[in-house]
């Protein structure tokens, strides 16, 4: 056995790790005096919905009895409030944020021996507007930008009827979703995608096969966040993506109905079911859908070909092929949980969530090849079918124990998900004219896959003082991975096993981390700093060429968030944070996947992993303007490279490691109210990546500014009418060697509340201009190539729901420990 055994420690030079640390507790040093030395006077409180929930950057402004506003400051993610310096004097409070009602407190004095006053939770009533003799009670914005993330509340959305979640995420700001279902973020790949805060350690293919699989009736809302604290898992260069399922608070039994269909190219149709009881210390629920996507794509590749092996005047030789594929898939989502409330203080919790589907590839190729002067030298026709299932189950037990210290916590989780993935490919290939006329080449594929992940985590929070709060925990998953790829080619009949092309890859990862995290909230900031600890052991062996490679490391990622109020409305945050992306299983296994005998992909076993700084620095105004300046530095970034053989007129792609990604940029987001009944959230971003390195063709330097915007748009009608409006820019790019065309996409929805606003209709009209289209070209040593895909993304589709039962929500809302790491919510 060849046994390449690869030990690194991961150790980052001193001054690349502490150095952002360092400059941040100076500037922490040098504004704490100005802050110790003011006056002791302070004021502190909370601000909460009915339903008990905390409203961050909420508007507090206190005021003199006159009316007269002395200061103000926001409320800060738990709600929390303070307002220091205050004199002796008789004051009141207004509090006021997007969708609720202005609040205005009784009068209270401030005493002169008064060091702290603490105001009694101040709970805002949900905004009711009257329109036409109607009275519409104010829902949650589409769109929510708070000072650290992005919320879209997918299920207020018109136009998330009828879609997947990764449809869902194309129209998310900034997040782009390339035409292999890749997923970028303000320009910067690898996302980390969660589902109900939890990792999917699915490969890049598989993940984007799920995505299209999740039906978006059983997603809740999806959250953005590009620079998470230490508390959250260091994986994802551009930070994560966190989708959340649907969770029923109302008491007693209750559930929906829901139905849609339409078409695009071809038909979809889809069909759901959810039900719940809950009691005072039971919570039972669960639900099930069924969606199938019928789907035709057009895609075409010229790739030009030069006797010198390098790109220079006319091509020698120049193939254009083109392709029609039929996809259609079938996904079936379920899910069922229980939680208990043992007493108080102690709850537990089980839930268990499947995604059981299947998926054919069924395409048509022609490859015409010619020479210079445009004569036909072959002409090949292929068709390749390929039928995929998949079955992905996770199960979760937690454990929640409140301590008698009102918000001191305890929460345990333990998960085993198993996922298993079959293809079975048929691939044909006939030469209709040239040299090999009359020959062809027959290849069938078996690709079974399996996954399996088990994962132990233990969290455990404090607020130490009313303004300090501790958290620390550990996480421990471990993952391996089961890929035996075999292809047989057909000769004279006969199948006969393909060692060229076939390949058994095991992989096995484990991730051991710790961290800990300290809020502290001064007088007139507050400072939030972690420590990440995560130890790395990988072990890929390739079984077929009986070698193994294998790596050990631990990192540490620190972050920092600085947060200060400018008065009333402003609100300045600066952020950093180290964070990693590992190789998965998939771009590390070396097999090959062919679209035709000549253009194929293929892993990259010697792959490293790459390490971000990420800063940002973001100014909030009212909550509702929010301008982000971020810089980006990644090390052995992982991209995709085209290589080329020449004479075998072939091209393929595989993952390599190139020196550096810069991404730097400046973002904006606004949420307008223009009218009672017209409001919009909308959201700008002009970014520059920079990649530098080598490949197996030379240096690689290529660079871009690009720019995307995001505009979406509600009108209520009254009568339980209103309308959604769309529109999604996104300007050229690049990424790696290649370049991308802008694009644009408008889509628009109408929704009719109907049986006593317990029925809804809906109509989504998705990319009404077919606009949506991927045009890529790439020049690079030997290597000229366009490509020009043309998704099945527009269509129609209508859809009614139903509730049923009691919507009463109840006030007191029990979390599970997972909610508490990442507002996990367990259900639906």
């Amino acid at each position: 056995m060849m046994n390449e055994h690869m030990t690194t420690t991961g150790k980052a030079p001193v001054a690349g790790i502490f150095l952002p640390i360092i400059l941040l507790l100076l500037l922490c040093i040098l504004t704490m005096p100005a802050a110790l030395s003011q006056s002791k006077g302070k004021l502190i409180g909370r601000v909460s919905a009915a339903d008990g929930k905390a409203l961050p950057y909420a508007s507090v402004a206190l005021h003199k009895s006159d009316g007269q506003m002395l200061k103000g400051t926001l409320s800060d993610t738990l709600g929390r409030f303070d307002i220091v310096s205050i004199p002796q004097g008789e004051y009141f409070l207004k509090v006021t944020t997007m969708g609720f009602i202005v609040h205005q407190s009784e009068p209270f004095h401030f005493s002169a021996h008064q060091t702290v006053l603490e105001i009694p939770e101040i709970t805002l009533k949900e905004e009711t507007r009257t329109l036409s003799g109607v009275t519409i009670k104010a829902q949650r914005k589409l769109i929510e930008q708070t000072i650290d993330r992005t919320v879209i509340n997918v299920e207020n959305s018109i136009l998330s009827e009828g879609n997947t979640a990764l449809e869902l995420l194309e129209r998310a700001p900034g997040v782009t979703v390339d035409q292999d279902g890749a997923i970028s973020l303000k320009g910067r790949p690898g996302v980390l995608v969660m589902i109900n805060g939890k990792q999917t350690y699915l490969s890049p293919k598989e993940l984007s096969t799920l995505l299209k699989g999740t039906n978006s009736a059983s997603i809740s809302k999806i959250e953005i966040m590009g620079n998470p604290s230490a508390r959250y898992d260091a994986a994802g260069n551009a930070g994560i993506i966190n989708i959340q399922m649907k969770k029923n608070m109302a008491t007693g039994f209750n559930g929906s109905i829901s139905v849609n269909g339409g078409a695009g190219r071809n038909a979809r149709y889809g069909s759901g079911l959810s039900l719940n009881y809950r009691s005072n210390k039971v919570n039972v629920y669960g639900s099930y859908d069924y969606g199938y996507r019928g789907e035709t794509e057009y895609l075409d590749f010229i790739r030009r070909f030069y006797n010198s092996g390098v790109v220079t005047g006319t091509a020698d030789r120049t193939s254009n092929q083109d392709t029609k594929t039929n996809e259609p898939l079938h996904t079936n989502n379920f899910r069922f949980g229980l939680d208990y409330e043992l007493n108080a203080r102690n709850s537990v919790g089980f839930l268990m969530n499947g995604n059981v589907g299947k998926y054919t590839h069924d395409s048509k190729t022609g490859n015409l090849l010619t020479d210079h002067s445009g004569t036909l030298l072959s002409n090949m026709a292929t068709t390749n079918y390929d039928k995929q299932n998949w079955e992905n189950l996770t199960y979760n037990l937690n454990y929640q124990h409140k301590f008698e210290k009102e918000g001191r916590m305890l929460t345990a989780d333990a998960d085993f998900a198993s996922n298993s993935f079959t293809s079975n490919l048929n691939l044909k290939t006939v030469t209709l004219a040239g040299s090999s006329n009359g020959t062809d080449i027959t290849r069938r594929g078996y690709v079974p896959a399996v996954t399996d992940v088990y994962l132990a985590k233990l969290d455990y929070a404090d607020p130490l003082t009313k303004s300090l709060k501790f958290e620390s925990g550990l996480k421990s998953s471990f993952t391996s991975s089961d890929n035996n790829l075999r292809y047989d080619l057909l000769n004279n009949g006969n199948w006969e096993y393909d060692a060229n092309g076939s390949n058994h890859f095991k992989y096995k990862e484990q991730i051991h981390a710790g961290y800990v995290n300290f809020n502290q909230q001064f007088k007139s900031f507050s400072l939030q700093i972690g420590l990440r600890g995560e130890y790395t052991r990988t072990e890929g062996h390739q079984i077929t060429t009986d070698s193994l490679i294998e790596r050990s490391y631990f990192q540490l990622f620190p972050s920092i968030f600085i947060s200060k109020p400018l008065g009333e409305n402003n609100q300045l945050q600066l952020a950093y944070s180290r964070r990693i992306e590992r190789p998965d299983y998939g771009d590390l296994n070396p097999f090959r996947v062919f679209r035709d005998p000549l253009l194929f992909n293929q892993g990259n076993p010697f792959l490293k992993p790459e390490l971000i700084h990420a800063f940002q620095l973001s100014h909030s105004f009212k909550g509702n303007y929010t301008t982000a300046i971020s810089y980006n530095r990644t090390s052995d970034v992982m991209t995709w490279v085209n290589g080329q053989i020449d004479e075998l007129n072939t091209t393929f792609e595989m993952p390599q490691n190139l020196r550096r990604l810069v991404n730097y940029g400046i973002s904006f987001t606004a949420s307008t109210n223009i009218t009672n009944w017209w409001s919009g959230t909308h959201f700008a971003n002009l970014f520059r990546n920079e990649y530098s390195g080598s490949g197996d063709n030379g240096a690689i330097a290529t660079n871009a500014t690009s720019f995307s915007f995001n505009s979406q748009h509600s009108f209520k009608a009254g009568k339980g009418y209103s309308m959604e409006l769309t529109g999604l820019y996104n300007g050229g790019s690049v990424y790696g060697i290649s370049r991308y065309k802008a694009n644009y996409v408008i889509s628009a929805g109408f929704q009719k509340s109907v049986l006593g606003d317990k029925g809804t209709l809906k109509l989504l009209i998705n990319d009404i201009f077919q606009s949506r289209q991927f045009r890529e070209s790439t020049i690079y040593g030997n290597i000229d190539m366009n490509t020009h895909i043309r998704l099945d993304s527009r269509r129609g589709i209508l859809s009614f729901s139903y509730r049923f039962g009691n919507q009463n929500i109840q006030k007191k809302e029990r979390k599970t420990g997972s909610e508490d790491i990442l507002n996990r919510v367990k259900g639906s």
